[in-house]
């Protein structure tokens, strides 16, 4: 990958954030990475091509995987290990000022784009799964009893959903707090 290419995406990640999809324009981010809006055409062969490229990239950054890694978790850390993983991706995406925002232009393009829709439902279903396979491991491990293990995994994925869409909003709210409290209930 050229600096270019990362070059046009941060500025796009960044400004696809502040302005919207629809308000930004390529010859806007041609212009704030310092390159002729035909050299994003080399890249990129059209707007929508460089919001799906994004939101790859995005979709890679917020894997399930980079976060909870059933490795780390044993009989005698489950809990804090859970609460410690879920609380660094909050922190790791609160310092984004720019997460929420492009997150919620990307559920809103969903609305509109049957496939964005899917690769988001794709997403969640990621989490859904990974929780359920941490969680059946704390039933192998004797830290959980085995019962309503899928839906304990879908209550920690809606917490996970519900602070992506709301961090960064004008609701205060106490991520890392909901996330302990979350944990420690389904335990």
């Amino acid at each position: 990958m050229s600096s270019k290419y990362e070059q046009i995406l941060e500025t796009a990640y960044k400004l696809f954030a502040e302005n919207g999809f629809e308000k930004t324009s390529l010859s806007m981010i041609a212009k704030e990475v310092g390159v002729t809006k035909p050299a994003i055409y080399y890249y990129f062969s059209s707007k929508e091509e460089l919001i799906k490229e994004l939101f790859k990239v995005i979709v890679k950054e917020i894997n399930f995987s980079r976060f909870f890694s059933m490795h780390k978790y044993n009989k005698e850390n489950f809990e804090t290990q859970l609460i410690h993983d879920g609380i660094h991706m909050i922190q790791v995406q609160e310092k984004d000022v720019y997460y929420s925002k492009i997150l919620n232009e990307f559920v809103v393009l969903s609305m509109r784009e049957e496939k964005y829709e899917n690769w988001l439902q794709e997403v969640l279903q990621e989490y859904l799964e990974g929780f359920t396979r941490i969680l059946h491991f704390g039933v192998e491990l004797g830290v959980l009893k085995n019962e309503k293990i899928e839906a304990k995994a879908q209550l920690l994925t809606l917490v996970v959903e519900g602070l992506d869409k709301y961090m960064g909003s004008a609701i205060i709210l106490h991520a890392e707090e909901i996330w302990r409290l979350t944990v420690k209930s389904i335990l």
